[in-house]
């Protein structure tokens, strides 16, 4: 048998490859990634470009209106040595050649002129001339004008005695002429070079002109050339452009420079001070931004074709080897390997070596092996990667949990000292300020013959002291709330509250509080929950929050309020201690001012903490709202940024009960009925000052007090006086009993007798969880003479009989 290999007929040549070679289309790609990077930089620059152009006019603008305040501050100090002058005795007496003498030794000192002219405007003193000579019949000034009573600055004018350029001021002298009826009017006149002084102390930059036109137009001063252009006219394109108080310009100098210009208007004058800033300084950005990117695009389109040709020779050459094995291929003759950098073109050589050598289907069942050991090492390194990001979670929430514990241990700590401060402070605040009520109260109701005997400058003099120290005490008391509400132990009485109806009642007492220059924004929810939390203290951290972003904004700006529906969920709650998972009325209240560096944020809560100057803030008014938030069931947060404003979010617990209503937040109208005649109040406190205020007060209104300093001598006295119709106590007493134990015990012998509690600070004699318990009457301290007597008669009925 012939095992021969069969005769194979030759293959029909390959047709003729079409189209581009492989250089021509990387070149053409390298190009087409260029580009796009070429308009993008050119964007950057013209966009930088017109950047710089606009900071350059914000500082020509600014240097004009830098120079306009030096020019009135300079024209103020003219204004008040020609007061002075107007002052003169020698003036006022008509002394007109004594006035003379005066002036000319302040001529000589200060190198300016008064000058003395009638209504019609003819001289009849000129300060620039020696005593006795001939005063000129004429004046380079403008007549005064009729019934003027405010100063006035003139326009350049030339001197007429020393032939300079001058600017004045005048008033009315407030004299006449004797036999005249006609008032003189008193000017003072200064060379123009002095306003050139007050240019060149600005030191604008290089090339920058600064000049002073007065309301004709015509140049005052000029920093740069000035004895050339002073008393030319400006040019026309400042003059039609200068008509506002200040506004920018396009146009020419004086001498003909090309300038972009500002202008800002004198306040005490008509005068303009222009700015001119040379466009080729304004242009030269642009210039070097051009010229940049014309080489940066030069060197990349060079790179991008050298690349281009560099990778078209590596690609083009493999690929020729390739086609020439896969010719081999196809007439049957062996298929070496082809050498290259690209996996594309060694992929396919080595096809065509395995096609060659018959061997697809080992070469797949290893593939098959390689792809099941690559999947085996993904879901390892997945395992691995999974365990660590747990890993990682955990340390994580380990370390926020340590630093959340130190820091509610800081703040525990802060909380129970300021406690512990504010009764005693409250106390004595109570005896300041009560005393300080009763004793204007018997200032203003002294008899006749005694108050005669003081004077009413006397009497005036005592009552502002005794305001002045009202005050003092008051803010005092403010002082200590704020310190309670931090620490959580000031007593809340909460209550339903429509957070949208509080926000809006709140606006106009927020728009006079702030200011016109922030504007003010209310966002109210439709379909918002209820909270429930004290209206009071609601309203006070408000207030709080306003005023801390009016002062984050010092050159205004905008604040806006809004309510929302809240859900806290268990995430959120995972990262925040203090935070129980649950639904929330939200109220952001968001500023744009200066906001908070991330140092500063850690800190915000913190009390007496502020980055305001001393004696700008306390640094209670964050820490407030944190107390107040905690002690109502609630959460406050902080998101801020170093410029780019503050959002502080207060969260209030939803109020679940369906069949109670919000009530109103409307400012009460507070009536002072006087108890009933002769009503006998058991008063019980330990410290004697404050109780011997209470009984001066209480006796004062027509009522009995009997008094106690402990709970068991108040039992006796009370076994004593059956007639005893109110028992007001303190809640932390000396001896056996705090107020609470009394109350029980008083009230297990007179069921029906009203109680009314005091403190200055309590833990949990009749506040428990931060709120008073139901059916507590309850004044905090310090309170005043007119406070206790509302609350006692709120308590006593009216016709309760008198004693005996």
């Amino acid at each position: 048998m012939d095992l021969a290999a069969p005769h194979l007929p030759a293959p029909d040549p390959p047709p003729t490859a079409k189209g581009q070679p492989v250089r021509r289309q990387l070149v053409l790609f390298a190009g087409a990634l260029v580009l796009p990077i070429l308009v993008f930089a050119a964007t950057l620059s013209w966009r930088f470009t017109e950047a710089q152009r606009d900071r350059l006019e914000d500082e020509a603008l600014n240097t004009a209106r830098a120079v306009a305040l030096a020019v009135d501050r300079d024209l103020t100090g003219l204004s008040a040595t020609l007061n002075l002058l107007a002052l003169s005795p020698q003036l006022r007496a008509g002394d007109i050649p004594g006035f003379q003498e005066q002036a000319l030794e302040a001529r000589l000192r200060l190198g300016m002129a008064a000058v003395l002219r009638d209504s019609s405007g003819r001289p009849r003193m000129n300060a620039w001339l020696a005593p006795g000579d001939p005063v000129p019949e004429t004046s380079p000034l403008p007549p005064p004008q009729a019934r003027r009573e405010i100063l006035t600055v003139t326009g350049l004018f030339q001197g007429i005695v020393n032939r300079v350029p001058m600017f004045a001021v005048e008033l009315p002298a407030g004299i006449a002429v004797p036999g005249e009826a006609e008032p003189l009017f008193l000017s003072l006149s200064a060379p123009a070079d002095r306003l050139r002084r007050v240019l060149e102390d600005r030191q604008a930059p290089e090339g920058w002109t600064i000049a002073v036109v007065d309301a004709a137009g015509t140049i005052l001063a000029r920093n740069r050339q000035h004895e050339d252009f002073v008393g030319r006219t400006a040019t026309a394109d400042l003059r039609a452009a200068a008509t506002g108080r200040e506004g920018r310009w396009r146009g020419f100098t004086a001498d003909g420079t090309p300038v972009l210009g500002t202008y800002a208007r004198s306040a005490l004058s008509d005068w303009r001070v222009a700015v001119g800033v040379p466009l080729t300084t304004l242009n030269q950005p642009l210039h070097r931004s051009l010229l940049l990117l014309g080489a940066f695009g030069a060197a990349l389109a060079a790179l991008s074709l050298a690349m281009a040709l560099l990778l078209g020779h590596r690609i083009a050459h493999p690929l020729r080897r390739l086609a020439a094995e896969a010719a081999a291929l196809g007439h049957g003759q062996p298929v070496t390997p082809v050498p290259s950098g690209i996996r594309e073109v060694s992929e396919t050589a080595a096809a065509l070596a395995e096609a060659a050598q018959t061997i697809r289907g080992r070469e797949e069942e290893l593939r098959r092996l390689n792809d099941m050991l690559e999947a085996r090492v993904g879901e390892r390194t997945r395992d691995l990667a999974e365990a660590n990001a747990r890993l990682i979670a955990a340390a994580t929430g380990r370390e926020r949990a340590e630093a959340q514990l130190r820091q509610a241990q800081k703040m525990e700590a802060v909380g129970r000292l300021t406690g512990g401060v504010a009764h005693d402070f409250n106390n004595l605040l109570t005896v300041v300020l009560g005393n300080l009520a009763l004793a204007r109260r018997r200032l203003d109701e002294l008899p006749g013959e005694a108050g005669a005997s003081l004077g009413d400058a006397t009497r005036e003099r005592i009552r502002r002291g005794i305001d002045n120290a009202v005050e003092g005490a008051n803010r005092a008391a403010t002082l200590t709330q704020r310190l309670l509400a931090f620490s959580r132990q000031q007593p809340l009485a909460p209550e339903p509250v429509d957070a949208n109806r509080l926000v809006a009642g709140m606006s106009d007492l927020l728009r006079r509080t702030l200011g016109e220059d922030i504007e003010i924004e209310t966002v109210l929810a439709g379909g918002l929950w209820r909270a429930h939390a004290d209206p009071n203290q609601l309203e006070s951290s408000l207030l709080n929050l306003a005023v801390n972003a009016r002062d984050a904004m010092p050159e205004g700006g905008k604040l806006t309020i809004e309510t929302a529906n809240a859900h806290l969920d268990e995430a959120y709650a995972a990262t925040r201690e203090e935070v129980t998972p649950g639904q929330y009325v939200a109220i952001c209240v968001t500023d744009t001012g200066s906001g908070m560096s991330a140092e500063v944020l850690t800190r915000a809560f913190e009390p007496f903490f502020t980055t305001k100057p001393t004696g700008k803030g306390t640094g209670l008014g964050l820490s407030q709202l944190y107390g107040f938030a905690r002690q109502s069931g609630g959460h406050a947060a902080i998101y801020s940024e170093a410029g780019q404003g503050t959002t502080v979010k207060l969260y209030l617990p939803r109020l679940r009960d369906a069949d109670t209503s919000a009530t109103p937040i409307v400012p009460s109208q507070v009536t002072l009925p006087s108890p009933s005649p002769g009503a006998v109040v058991l008063v019980v406190e330990d410290e004697d000052m404050v109780r011997d205020f209470a009984v001066a007060a209480l006796e004062e209104a027509g009522c009995r007090p009997i008094a106690a300093a402990d709970g068991p001598a108040a039992l006796a006295l009370l076994a004593q006086h059956p007639e005893v119709s109110l028992l007001f106590t303190d809640v932390v007493l000396v001896g056996p009993m705090n107020g609470r134990e009394l109350a029980a015990a008083a009230l297990a012998r007179r069921p029906r007798l009203p109680v009314l509690f005091t403190t200055g600070y309590t833990r949990n004699a009749i506040i428990h969880q931060g709120r008073l318990d139901e059916g507590v009457n309850f004044l905090g301290k310090p309170y005043t003479a007119v406070a206790l007597l509302d609350r006692i008669c709120r308590l006593l009925p009216q016709d309760t009989p008198p004693p005996g």
